[in-house]
């Protein structure tokens, strides 16, 4: 997985070098890997957790990794949690690993839904045999299975290292955790739902008709500067056929078009005071119904590097 970055523009660049930069950077791909499922038969002594302790002993296994590495420790999210939780239990009740549910639905469709208004990166693990099953409604989860899966993320070896990257990415400061089981079948199926919060913003709405107009604002925290707002368009989820579920790789969509503050080669000026921001943009109009993500970037003190920081998602039909 890359972390969605472009380096910061000169004054006066045509918009089509932008547009080039964004889409060759705003991709990531995480590739998954077998779930060991041999490796995590459940023990005579197994240590059984509630949810909100395996979520707790999930945090302290992603933070130990974390200082090993020299980074901060990550909080846990509420919004990023639900939509983590949503995951893992589609994942667990269908039988599959993937970042797109079986409705269809994103890691960033499904975090705005569940209220979060930051950037999120999902790893995903479960089983991959598209079995329905039924959900144990009060499930208690073998720590030792817990502690397997997250370490099969921290064992991938590069390039093929997704999962690793996204535990020791230095932009992250929360996670959400989800965790389901299945009824029949006592394995973990989870969710990490890593999240940059270095900003807040205005609410959009979660539903719009076309040609709705957006106002998007927000302040970003400092040291970290506006960088600028992006808008792009994928086509509306549609539920997944069974030989889909199981999915290798998902990117996240870039923006069909990048606004900058005023004196940038723009379609339209953000208007910016100091860490604050506002701009109004259009939906839909010719380009029509879909999922359009709004995205605000920023960068650090010094450095022409410009990352996302916020990827909401807005559903016109």
């Amino acid at each position: 997985m890359t972390t969605s970055r472009v380096t910061s523009p000169q004054r006066g660049n045509a918009a089509r070098e932008w547009r080039a930069l964004v889409l060759g950077a705003a991709a990531f791909a995480i590739a998954l890997g077998e779930l060991p499922l041999a490796a995590a038969r459940p023990q005579s002594a197994a240590k059984l957790l509630g949810y909100a302790d395996a979520q707790t002993f999930m945090l302290g296994l992603i933070n130990a990794d974390r200082k090993k590495a020299g980074l901060r420790a990550v909080v846990l999210d509420d919004a990023a949690s639900k939509a983590g939780l949503e995951h893992a239990r589609d994942m667990a009740g269908k039988g599959f690993t993937g970042h797109l549910g079986s409705d269809g639905s994103t890691p960033e469709q499904r975090y705005t839904q569940s209220g979060g208004s930051d950037f999120v990166q999902e790893n995903a693990a479960c089983l991959f045999d598209t079995i329905e099953r039924r959900l144990d409604p009060k499930p208690r989860f073998d720590a030792g299975k817990l502690a397997a899966l997250h370490a099969m993320f921290m064992a991938e070896v590069a390039p093929n290292d997704g999962h690793r990257r996204n535990i020791l990415n230095p932009l992250h400061n929360r996670v959400g955790v989800g965790l389901a089981q299945p009824l029949e079948l006592a394995q973990p199926c989870l969710s990490q739902e890593f999240v940059d919060d270095y900003g807040e913003y205005d609410p959009l709405p979660r539903e719009a008709k076309p040609g709705t107009v957006l106002h998007v604002a927000g302040t970003i925290t400092p040291p970290l500067a506006f960088g600028g707002v992006g808008l792009g368009k994928t086509p509306l989820p549609e539920p997944l056929t069974r030989e889909r579920l199981n999915g290798k790789t998902y990117r996240i969509p870039a923006p069909d078009t990048l606004y900058f503050p005023a004196g940038f080669k723009t379609p339209k000026p953000v208007q910016v005071e100091g860490h604050h921001f506002s701009i109004e943009l259009e939906l839909g109009g010719k380009a029509g119904p879909g999922s359009y993500a709004v995205t605000i970037w920023a960068k650090k003190p010094g450095s022409p590097e410009l990352f996302m920081i916020s990827l909401r998602t807005v559903t016109v039909r």
